[in-house]
Order: C-alpha cells, then sequence, then structure tokens
C-alpha cells in the first residue's frame, strides 16, 4: 500500500533499503498516448530487469496506477529494493517518464520535475479584455461573475465619459462642447481598467495566482499605471492575442515563462547572489551541516553525471538534507555557466 507523501516529508524520511526506485510518470500522457504508454511499459520492464522478480508486485501495482485515470497530471513513485515501502508524490506536471535506481531516493530526478506555478491571464485590448488561466501549462478560458467583458459592459450610459468643457467669465458660466474624441477614449479606458483591477483585486477565488498581463506595450503600461493592490507577474506578454486560439496562447505564455525562469535563475546566481554565493563543496556542506543555507542551487542531472556519479551522490544528499531543512532548492536545467552546485548563507 503506498503512501502519499510530498518532497520536505520524504527529505526527512530515514534512508530507504537500497536499491531505491525514483519513477517520473506523466499520467495525463498516459491516458491517451500509446507511444507513451509503450515507452513507459518498456521502462517497468527495465526496471524488472534491473531489480528481479521480487519487484513485481510493485510493478502490477504501477500498471494498474496508469489504468485507473487518477485526476493527477503526473506523479512521483519512491520504492525501497522489494517494493515493500512505496511512496507517492502528485505532481502538478512531468514532462517525460524517467527513473533511477540508486543507493538512495534521486531527489535531483524528482526536482527536474518541479511543480508549475499557476497564472491568471488578461487580454488587455483598449475596450475589452478577457480572462483564461494557466494550470499545468495548459491554458483555458476563465469565468467569473459580473466581469465586464468589454468598455460598455463597463460603464454602459456612461461610455465615452469626457466631462463637458467650463469656463466661467465674469460669473457667467459658459460650457462649449466635449473633450475630442481620443481623449474621450482614453478617459473610458484609464475608467475601464480600474474597474477591473478593483474586481479583479477583490476576488478571493483568483487571490493565490499571480496575474499575467497580454496586450500591446501600451494597453500593458496603462493598467501597470493604474494598478493599485493586484499581483502582477515579473513578466508579460507585450503583444495582442485577441485573434489568438488557445494553443497559440498556452505556446506562447510557456516558452515566456520558461524564459523568465532561465535567465532569472541564472541571474540569481551571476548577479543577485554574486557576492554572497559559495561553490566549494566542503563549505556548502559546513553550512548545511550548520543550517545556514537559505537557497541551494543545483545543475542539471545531465551535467552532474558528466561531471561524476560521485558527485552526483554527493549533491543528491545535499538536497535532501537541504529539503529536511526547508531550504529552498533550485534546479537550473541547461545553463552550464552556472556551477554544479552553489548555495547562499
Amino acid at each position: 500500500m503506498a503512501t502519499m507523501i510530498n518532497v520536505s516529508d520524504l527529505a526527512r524520511l530515514p534512508d530507504l533499503q537500497a536499491p531505491v526506485i525514483t519513477l517520473n510518470l506523466n499520467l495525463r500522457k498516459l491516458s491517451f498516448d500509446q507511444n507513451e504508454q509503450l515507452r513507459v511499459k518498456n521502462m517497468l520492464k527495465q526496471i524488472q530487469k534491473e531489480i528481479g522478480v521480487e519487484i513485481d508486485p510493485l510493478i502490477d501495482d504501477i500498471n494498474h496506477l496508469i489504468h485507473d485515470q487518477l485526476p493527477y497530471d503526473g506523479m512521483t513513485v519512491i520504492a525501497d529494493q522489494h517494493g515493500q515501502t512505496v511512496y507517492h508524490l502528485i505532481r502538478t506536471s512531468v514532462e517525460k517518464a524517467d527513473y533511477r535506481i540508486e543507493d538512495a531516493i534521486d531527489f535531483l530526478l524528482l526536482l527536474s520535475e518541479a511543480p508549475n506555478a499557476d497564472y491568471t491571464l488578461i487580454s488587455l485590448n483598449r475596450d475589452n479584455s478577457q480572462l483564461y488561466k494557466l494550470v499545468n501549462k495548459r491554458v483555458s478560458s476563465l469565468v467569473i461573475d459580473d466581469y465586464p467583458a468589454t468598455v460598455q459592459d463597463a460603464l454602459g450610459t456612461e461610455l465615452r465619459g469626457g466631462q463637458l468643457n467650463f469656463s466661467a467669465r465674469g460669473g457667467n458660466a459658459q460650457y462649449h462642447g466635449h473633450n475630442e474624441t481620443t481623449q474621450e477614449k482614453k478617459i473610458d479606458q484609464e475608467r475601464y481598467y480600474r474597474l477591473l483591477i478593483e474586481l479583479l483585486k477583490n476576488n478571493q477565488r483568483l487571490a493565490n495566482h499571480p496575474f499575467v498581463l497580454m496586450g500591446l506595450p501600451q494597453n500593458i503600461n496603462l493598467f501597470k499605471k493604474l494598478n493599485n493592490g493586484l499581483d502582477l507577474a515579473p513578466f508579460e506578454i507585450a503583444q495582442s492575442v485577441q485573434n489568438d486560439s488557445l494553443t497559440d496562447i498556452e505556446k506562447l505564455v510557456n516558452d515566456t515563462i520558461a524564459g523568465y525562469n532561465r535567465e532569472n535563475t541564472a541571474e540569481a546566481i551571476t548577479k543577485t547572489f554574486k557576492d554572497q554565493l559559495f561553490t566549494d563543496f566542503n563549505n556548502i556542506q559546513n553550512l548545511l551541516n550548520s543550517k545556514e543555507i537559505r537557497h541551494l542551487f543545483v545543475g542539471s542531472r545531465s551535467e552532474i553525471k558528466a561531471a561524476d556519479p560521485s558527485v552526483y551522490r554527493e549533491i543528491n544528499q545535499m538536497i535532501k538534507q537541504a529539503l529536511a531543512q526547508d531550504t529552498r532548492v533550485t534546479v537550473v536545467n541547461d545553463d552550464p555557466s552556472v556551477p554544479l552546485v552553489s548555495a547562499v548563507q
């Protein structure tokens, strides 16, 4: 019987009986993709070959798991030598099914498939807007009550709200026409955006997810200028997506997030923490032993494996120790410019 567990609690467990299996599964893809089903089936056969017949009950359980139509996109399975002790970690995303058999849990493999952050997306145009949600890298339309999709919905009879021009001479008030149309439209747009900000800011359903702005630069800049408390993501999509499909928006947003994460993780190491960074293994280990590390950065699995198998095991143990202390751990993928392991005190 498998036990559901989270990453921090997994790191606090005593060492499991070796060899230990760490297996990442993309359950969503397995539900419809025959090529993925065949690939995982071959992986399970390879695990059986490496471990022996004593692991057969676990393999049967995993095969049942695959066909159970679970409501999770991904899962990591951790098992000891004979499959007597099994743990499941629910994953928001597993890009690629993979496994490793080692002396201990492979935290590098586990963290290389880190959960994806979820966002609310706002497509901003001058006189209309639309909401989407990004969950597990997938985009879908988002509908909330009383959301004004157009400036007409928001302002109604007050549309084109440029005020009457007014002047007074010798106590005689004179009204002489409305502001010019372009100015009226700008006023309407500002009022519309202010209304959206207040509505979204006070919606508890959206409180836990940052907002990604999508639209022409002038619309994004105006929205940011008017914002007074809405949690905006530190990146944006500076182009109109008004006529784009959900698939197009999905690719655009995911590519932007991936690029932002790559650049800013490397920047954290090379710039933000440049003068605070420890890169010597012994120093990092001593600081971990003293519980003085607040952020541990490690290189990709491929880079570490290419460097030295013993280094892989050493870094894996550092990750376990850091996670058990609730230290933040970031795996820096596909960036050979960063050290294999570095830490901030």
